[in-house]
């Protein structure tokens, strides 16, 4: 289903939080069977590596993780996957995501290691400090209250364990910027469209990506939520970076 004209028609950064919230809501529900193809399709594979280095950032002390806005599992079932000593939670708010998350989850046998959760990044439904690690990719530019959503990361983790956070954003290089932005606003639209049936999707997943928050903003946002020792990490020329922090 597509979102309602007016949206199609009104720059993401105008739109008001429930206007947000709800588009979201209902692109997720739409594009849920075509969502890892188009992933891998769109990003010639590389999002397998990025979430492959964030695992690899997760603590070896660490033995129970969130995934927030899990999505379809792709984080989650990769960390459970590399470490069996593992307890994976994932939580989001779209259940069609979450359902075929169970699905994939089930057919690579890893059922007991990861429980999903229907639940919102800004409320999650979790006690205070219930976690080692927790950990959101590619799901909070889709948040309009981000400072909000990492505070709730930071709450369930418990002192000294790490956040983390894989986001794409524009490269410095101005060059592979302008290419990107092109890439962005007329091929993704074009392939997403054809592939799931849904234009509006595919625009609004590149308008998603140019609305976000520069590297260095994103740092800061970790800063005022109370993360210590920050990092930064840009991966395939910066087109996507982890940013990751301390829990005091």
């Amino acid at each position: 289903m597509p979102m309602e004209p007016a949206l199609n028609h009104k720059p993401i950064n105008q739109w008001t939080e429930q206007e947000r919230i709800t588009a979201v809501k209902r692109i997720f529900n739409t594009i849920t069977p075509h969502y890892d193809l188009l992933n891998r399709i769109m990003s010639g594979r590389r999002d397998v590596g990025w979430r492959r280095f964030t695992v690899k950032r997760i603590p070896q002390t660490a033995k129970k993780v969130l995934d927030v806005a899990t999505g379809t599992g792709d984080l989650a079932l990769d960390l459970a996957g590399r470490r069996p000593d593992v307890e994976v939670t994932g939580v989001d708010f779209v259940e069609k995501m979450l359902r075929q998350a169970e699905a994939k989850t089930s057919k690579q046998g890893l059922d007991g290691r990861i429980r999903y959760t229907l639940g919102d990044a800004t409320r999650l439904p979790f006690a205070d400090h219930e976690f080692d690690a927790s950990m959101i990719a590619f799901g909070i530019r889709n948040i309009p209250d981000r400072l909000k959503a990492l505070r709730e990361m930071v709450r369930v983790v418990k002192p000294g364990g790490k956040v983390l956070v894989l986001e794409m954003t524009f490269p410095r290089n101005l060059r592979l910027r302008a290419f990107f932005t092109w890439y962005l606003n007329h091929v993704i639209p074009v392939v997403g469209g054809l592939i799931s049936g849904n234009s509006s999707a595919y625009h609004y997943l590149p308008d998603s990506i140019q609305d976000f928050l520069h590297p260095d903003q994103l740092a800061d946002l970790f800063q005022s939520a109370g993360l210590r020792s920050v990092e930064e990490f840009p991966l395939t020329f910066g087109l996507t970076y982890l940013h990751e922090g301390l829990v005091p």
